[in-house]
């Protein structure tokens, strides 16, 4: 029996190998089950070639949809190895991909136990937390002047006898606890995430709270008296983004009218006004549009009729607050929405122009868009103004393609409602005489805008491209989000024949055929779906591994420098030649309400002060009363369970921050193996501490063409580190600071040694 137990091993592993060797790798990942589940003992043997073609299987299950077999691979494969990290951040990444980060936590954790200096594990992990936990609810809950007004409107009602409560979105619970304790009889909370959920209900449990009723449904699809005994008095809810509808308030306070609220119940907040204003600012223009008259310098490509347009259907959000923003107009009322005036929200709920404005320019100036922002009525008096500095709302913009506007000329504005979402436009009345109508605008990512608008690295590829007129290149691959390198390499080099480019974006490969067709090499430019689909040795590859958000891309099988320079030919060029993350120490009050809650910043600092005459409660006014932190409400701990320690997508030019040390190289970045670096800041002599290192790259792309993602306009934001309770001790025992720096595949992990 054994002997024939032997045979089929040796068959079977002998069939792995040679499907692995052909390619066919789900035959080879079957037949490696049945190896390692007859031979325990040859595990260890085929652990990497079995981990090699079940990641590469099930990579070709997820492109044919058949999410069920990954899971049944996966899990299969772990109960014969629970403890290959590699294994299980893959399956957690499937995971992550099928939008199940609390799922994906849990193997993730395990990956990271098995191996703790399993950087990509680390990596997918924040991602994980981000994807379970919306990152909005970090500073949402540390704004304190929301928190308060939110608290003081909830008691203010609930004193005159509006006791029964639906708190709609409730998140970690807050807006229901403040109700509770003000007094109501009964507090219903409804939340449709899962995870926040389990949230609200370790909050409620921590703050000793029973009688606080949580529904884990959308407010629509609550039913009176299964899921609520009879109709409440009072409605509260702060499900508002940036552009005031988006979070689909209307239809759900259309439903709890007609099904939840009582006839003479009231909604907080009560209501809301939305003001718009054509603004010019810089920072919005280089990263919404593409003016190619300001690209003249920087590369010598023919743009001619030609400007580019961010993709965004409805509008794109902003953090303004520290942003050089000019008003070309006045800001004005588009309108006012009444969330207790029913035929006023059936008029919201209905697609189409809701306001049209005729508005002055006020002076000479390039309008680049419109900018919206709203003021929240929570009551009578009390409001929240989300233009306000401190606020934890970001802006909505609606870009326009930048024009001349003179003072004096009326712009109209409409304001609309499109699948729900508010969408703002002008016209105006000098119909653009200004503005050259032939020019034929392309609506591409911001990815590929803000690429374009950083002329620094447009020359400096520019420049490269020159200083290789005069070699022999004939294939080119140009991985950037647009191909100024290759485009200039078919210009300028008279060897240069085809270049090779991948997108899906059918706009964004329309554009660089006109742009082709221009410069009379139309007939260059080969579009591919795959890197692997390009048979012929190149001459030359630029590799653009920089995404947008501050971090190297995912570095998969078909985009590492491995697989790069194996399409090269031996003499071939591969750009950039080095990449260094570089660091700076810095202070900031925004980083940690990004990244954190505070139990503090939630409440205890508002006391309602009535006057009772006539029998009836009218709000006056509120005392700041400092309280101990027995009165605290406990939710922090909750919450910050799915805390990051790394901001991403941060430019760092739109928050407030001290830079307190010189700017160090942390590591180079290196292709495959484990690098680790300590770095020496020295010591810190400031009178702040520093709380948070903010990172950023140095690109070599060769020995005397470098760049520097850090300085403004770049294509590429920034990160940071939370570091501030690990560098605080160091500090104020008077040591040198010093930083553990680990990389592997281009991802990152920085301690305090």
């Amino acid at each position: 029996m054994q002997k024939e137990v032997n045979n089929i091993i040796t068959e079977s592993l002998k069939k792995a190998y040679d499907h692995d060797r052909t390619g066919n790798v789900g035959k080879a990942y079957a037949y490696y089950t049945v190896v390692a589940e007859l031979s325990p003992t040859k595990r260890l043997e085929i652990e990497e070639a079995f981990v090699d073609v079940l990641c590469q299987w099930g990579m070709q299950l997820a492109c044919n949809h058949r999410f069920e077999d990954v899971v049944l691979c996966y899990t299969h494969s772990l109960d014969i190895y629970p403890n290959n990290p590699r294994m299980l951040n893959n399956f957690a990444a499937h995971l992550l991909r099928n939008n199940d980060p609390i799922r994906a936590i849990k193997y993730l954790k395990r990956a990271l136990q098995a191996n703790p200096n399993f950087l990509p594990a680390e990596r997918n992990l924040q991602n994980a937390f981000s994807m379970a936990v919306d990152r909005w609810h970090f500073p949402m809950l540390n704004d304190k002047q929301r928190n308060n007004a939110f608290e003081c409107a909830i008691r203010k009602k609930i004193s005159q006898g509006y006791d029964t409560v639906l708190d709609i979105g409730t998140g970690t619970g807050l807006l229901s606890l403040y109700a509770r304790n003000a007094g109501a009889k009964k507090v219903y909370a409804c939340e449709c995430s899962m995870t926040m959920i389990k949230v609200a209900e370790k909050v409620f449990e921590s703050n000793n709270v029973e009688d606080i009723i949580l529904l884990p449904k959308f407010s629509t699809d609550l039913v009176i008296p299964s899921d609520i005994t009879e109709r409440v008095k009072l409605i509260v809810t702060e499900t508002f983004d940036a552009g005031l509808f988006g979070e689909h308030v209307i239809p759900s306070l259309l439903s709890v009218h007609t099904n939840i609220l009582d006839r003479n119940g009231i909604i907080i907040p009560m209501s809301a006004t939305l003001y718009v204003a054509a603004v010019e600012c810089e920072y919005l223009r280089n990263r919404s549009s593409v003016v190619f008259d300001h690209l003249k310098n920087s590369c010598p490509l023919n743009f001619d009729n030609i400007s580019i347009l961010l993709d965004d259907e409805y509008y794109d959000t902003e953090h303004l607050k520290n942003v050089k923003v000019n008003y070309i107009t006045r800001p004005k009322v588009l309108f006012t929405v009444d969330f207790n005036d029913v035929s006023n929200l059936h008029k919201f709920n209905a697609d189409g122009i809701k306001s049209k404005i005729n508005i002055k320019c006020e002076y000479d100036g390039i309008v680049d868009g419109l900018v919206s922002w709203f003021k929240l009525h929570l009551d009578e008096e009390i409001s929240i103004d989300t233009s306000d500095k401190r606020t934890c709302w970001q802006t909505a913009v609606f870009p326009e393609m930048p024009i001349l506007f003179k003072q004096g000329d009326v712009l109209t504005i409409n304001g609309e409602i499109l699948k729900g979402k508010l969408k703002c436009s002008y016209t105006a009345n000098n119909t653009f005489t200004n503005y050259d109508q032939k020019k034929f605008i392309y609506r591409l990512p911001k990815e590929v805008i803000t690429f374009l608008n950083d002329h620094e690295y447009i020359k400096l590829l520019t420049d490269v491209s020159k200083s290789l007129v005069n070699k022999e290149i004939n294939s080119i691959l140009d991985t950037s989000p647009f191909p100024i390198y290759g485009l200039m390499l078919l210009k300028e080099n008279k060897y240069s024949q085809i270049l090779y480019y991948k997108t899906e974006n059918m706009m964004l490969r329309l554009f660089i055929e006109e742009v082709a067709k221009q410069n009379g090499f139309k007939d260059k430019i080969c579009f591919i779906s795959k890197y692997d689909t390009i048979k012929a040795s190149l001459d030359t590859i630029l590799v653009h591994d920089f995404d947008t958000n501050g971090e190297l891309k995912d570095r998969g099988q078909e985009h590492s420098h491995e697989f790069f320079r194996c399409m090269l030919k031996p003499n071939g060029i591969l750009l950039p030649e080095q990449i260094f993350l570089v660091g700076q120490l810095v202070f900031s009050e925004d980083f940690p309400n990004m990244v954190y809650v505070k139990d503090e910043n939630l409440q205890g600092e508002s006391m309602l002060v009535f006057n009772t005459q006539n029998s009836k409660k009218k709000f006056n006014s509120y005392q700041n009363t400092n309280f101990d932190n027995t009165n605290l409400y406990k939710i922090a701990q909750h919450i910050n369970e799915f805390k990051i320690n790394q901001l991403f997508d941060l430019n760092s030019s739109l928050y407030l921050h001290e830079p307190l040390s010189d700017i160090n190289i942390l590591i180079e970045i290196k292709e495959s193996e484990f690098v680790e670096r300590i770095v020496n800041f020295g010591k810190i002599n400031a009178t702040r501490l520093p709380n948070a290192l903010i990172c950023w790259y140095e690109v070599r792309l060769t020995l005397n063409h470098n760049y520097d993602t850090k300085r403004n306009g770049s294509f590429m934001n920034h990160t940071a580190i939370l570091l501030e309770d690990e560098l605080k001790s160091i500090i104020l025992r008077g040591n040198e600071v010093y930083l553990k720096v680990q990389q592997v595949e281009g991802v990152v992990r920085i301690k305090v040694k």
